[in-house]
């Protein structure tokens, strides 16, 4: 394998790739997504797993951040609100994985 290919390999990796999978696969509105979530929680919960509960939030929360700042549009006249929204959700959901993983204790 060449470094060409190992690159050509990467390319489904840019931004752009990543955003229109997340914005295609509308995970927010699926019902059965939605089930699997709760009940993941619930066992979460139950089990103590903190660590991956926490992680597997984050990574929820910032699909839900990607698609609900996508929905809204990348217009000019609207740019600022949906960059506000997209560093504020996302400024929350690091702190909350921060303190979910660093200073939260048992």
């Amino acid at each position: 394998m060449t470094m060409d290919q190992f690159m050509d390999g990467l390319s489904m990796f840019e931004t752009k790739h990543v955003v229109s999978y997340v914005t295609e696969l509308d995970l927010i509105h699926n019902p059965w997504f939605i089930a699997g979530a709760i009940l993941f929680i619930v066992v979460s919960l139950l089990l103590k797993w903190y660590l991956l509960l926490s992680c597997t939030l984050s990574l929820a929360g910032l699909i839900g951040l990607v698609t609900v700042v996508h929905q809204q549009g990348t217009d000019l006249d609207k740019s600022s609100d949906s960059l506000f929204m997209f560093i504020g959700g996302g400024a929350i959901i690091v702190f909350f994985l921060i303190y979910m993983v660093f200073l939260r204790s048992e």
